[in-house]
């Protein structure tokens, strides 16, 4: 079977009804603004405040990402489009440049996110400040899965590689999915499982 990558993931111009000349358009402001040393507008962002598409379209075409973008991802991918609907309105989508840090060691953040696009590094910092490579990890895995059991305490950090785009939502908001429904909670732990023992072989070998 074929790991999905980035070349597979449908940008929001894909779902919005719209023409090409239309969206060539609001992504040549895009690289204005990002030349201008600006953060660039969001591509739907930029369609609504020129009155190219209504806010009920670019509601039903982020909702629709959204639902592809969790189907995608292990965890979610035995859910009926019903439930991916439901489900998809607890995440919302967050933009990570090339390395930012968004996810600290030992610090307190109660969120699983869901990588769309990009790549991130996982590692881990010694007492003496030595940086542990855990793992390169990109779409359509999950990121922060661990400190689900920790009390939402990060177990490690992980920052961007590449522009990242995520999903993030709320421990809480999932909690339902992941003790209550068993296609679901089997593949979490899963993975959970996977990932604790890859840590545990990284931290186990000697120091060069």
């Amino acid at each position: 079977m074929t790991e999905p990558t980035d070349k597979d993931t449908k940008r929001l111009g894909d779902y919005l009804a719209c023409s090409r000349p239309l969206l060539q358009n609001a992504v040549k402001k895009q690289g204005q603004e990002l030349k201008r040393a600006s953060k660039p507008r969001p591509l739907g962002e930029i369609l609504l405040q020129d009155g190219d598409i209504s806010p009920v379209e670019l509601e039903t075409a982020v909702r629709r990402q959204r639902m592809d973008r969790l189907r995608r991802c292990p965890v979610f991918s035995t859910l009926s489009d019903m439930e991916l609907s439901a489900i998809s309105a607890r995440f919302t989508e967050v933009s990570v440049p090339p390395g930012q840090q968004f996810i600290i060691q030992d610090e307190p953040d109660p969120t699983l996110y869901v990588i769309a696009a990009g790549k991130v590094e996982v590692y881990r910092t010694t007492l003496d400040g030595k940086h542990i490579h855990i793992a390169d990890v990109g779409p359509p895995e999950p990121i922060g899965e661990m400190g689900y059991f920790q009390g939402g305490i990060r177990t490690a950090s992980v920052r961007a590689i590449d522009a990242t785009e995520l999903l993030r939502a709320d421990y809480n908001a999932l909690s339902h999915y992941f003790e209550h429904v068993p296609r679901v909670a089997h593949e979490f732990m899963r993975i959970v499982d996977r990932r604790r023992r890859a840590t545990e072989q990284v931290m186990a070998q000697p120091s060069a």
